[in-house]
């Protein structure tokens, strides 16, 4: 009897079959959709928020500290579910988890666009977060994962210049639906799209690799294409190479949440203007594109430790020249460097845990970075606030964030090389596993 799991992948099955260094033809369909599914994280990001919070807190009648502590609860929050949805692409599929992410962003769309009051804006916040900031990122991270091997870090790279055109592009977008129909319906817009337009196209394209979920359903130790291992969750927290690179990850997220939330007054106080504050995110997000696509093809070349211990090292960097900055130019640079460390980041990590652990429980590891990487975030602000709020001054935060990426730096070039696996690997036996 022909296996039902077969069914949904009969389309694509012949594509699956590729020499075993080499990655499926259809990889390169998947490419375009994992981008679209990053761009689909857009409405909980905080470069997407934060183009909502003026109108939003005028119209709800909030606090300036009532609006940023509702966010950075829910940020926190949003940490919390994001270990079970990484064992649910585990145990049921990239695919079927994919689309019901994409539903519930929108549907967090339809909600925060109904909100009357502060404790419904909390839970909307914490779906946007949770589920598209966080969740929806990490299935599209995981999609490179699964369906690229031998050309994962140009593929990674690829993405990133998608996810920085996100950056650039999107709050001007969301501008302008802002201007033209108001917060609530360009929220209601923004959650119409993701349903009519890309659960649709996902519904109809997306497709597990096959070969991939054999590897992940198949025991312990099962070999995967560079020769390495399937790392289990509990076996991956026991690596340096585990902490360093959630170090890294977590890190990334703190600083550059801090940044972006706090840019505008941060530059006021160093005697520059909000248009100048608008101006850096163009500089970032060219710098993330042109970072990642060069970084894509270097994580296929080059020690992926060396290039963490460099993006560190970039960020640490950003954080001082733009916090210090008090001319336009040098507020730039520093937006240059913080982009480029940022995306750096991005492709070596999209790089780094499928190569360092395999695919067996992909889910789970991401999940687990993304859990703390996610907390970092709703962090990050709040340190920020506090230093000015005792201080009168960013200085202090600015510089305890140098710290900390200077460490970081440091700790990753001597731990965060490959795992060593202290016996020899099995043979994984193919299974067919489905597409749905």
């Amino acid at each position: 009897m022909k296996s039902p799991a077969l069914d949904g992948a009969s389309a694509t099955a012949r594509l699956d079959r590729v020499p075993r260094d080499g990655d499926p033809p259809y990889a390169w369909v998947m490419l375009p959709l994992a981008i679209l599914m990053q761009l689909g994280t857009s409405p909980g990001q905080t470069f997407g928020v934060s183009l909502f919070n003026e109108p939003m807190r005028d119209s709800l009648g909030l606090s300036h500290t009532e609006l940023t502590g509702a966010y950075m609860l829910a940020s926190a929050l949003a940490a919390v579910p994001l270990m079970w949805i990484g064992r649910r692409m585990d145990r049921v599929g990239l695919r079927r988890v994919s689309l019901v992410l994409v539903a519930v962003v929108a549907a967090a769309c339809f909600v925060i666009s109904r909100v009357n009051g502060i404790v419904g804006l909390t839970l909307a916040f914490f779906l946007l977060r949770a589920f598209g900031q966080g969740g929806l990122s990490m299935a599209s991270g995981n999609t490179l994962g699964m369906w690229f091997s031998r050309r994962l870090g140009l593929a990674s790279g690829i993405a990133g210049i998608g996810a920085a055109c996100g950056v650039a592009v999107t709050p001007f977008v969301y501008n302008s639906l802002i201007e033209y129909f108001g917060w609530r319906d360009a929220y209601t817009v923004i959650g119409g799209v993701l349903l009519v337009l890309l659960l649709p196209l996902m519904v109809l394209t997306y497709r597990n690799n096959i070969d991939a979920m054999a590897e992940a359903a198949a025991p312990a130790h099962a070999t995967r294409p560079k020769g390495g291992v399937s790392f289990t969750l509990r076996e991956a927290v026991r690596t340096p190479a585990y902490w360093t690179a959630t170090a890294c990850a977590a890190l990334t997220g703190l600083l550059c949440t801090a940044i972006f939330f706090n840019l505008d007054p941060m530059l006021t106080r160093n005697g520059l203007t909000s248009g100048h504050a608008a101006a850096v995110f163009p500089w970032v997000a060219s710098a993330m594109a042109l970072m990642q696509l060069n970084g894509g093809m270097l994580a296929d070349r080059l020690p992926l430790r060396v290039l963490m211990a460099v993006a560190m090292a970039l960020l640490g960097g950003g954080v001082l020249v733009m916090g210090e900055g008090t001319t336009p130019l040098v507020v730039y640079a520093g937006g240059v460097m913080l982009g480029a460390g940022q995306g750096l980041m991005a492709v070596t990590g999209n790089t780094l845990w499928p190569r360092y652990f395999g695919r067996r429980e992909l889910g789970s590891i991401r999940s687990s970075v993304w859990t703390v990487t996610v907390a970092a975030c709703s962090v990050g602000p709040f340190i920020m606030g506090l230093t000015l709020d005792l201080t009168g001054t960013y200085e202090p935060s600015l510089w305890v964030f140098v710290a900390l990426a200077a460490v970081t730096s440091a700790a990753t070039f001597v731990w965060g090389g490959p795992p060593e696996v202290a016996e020899a690997p099995q043979p994984c036996t193919s299974a067919a596993l489905a597409a749905g």
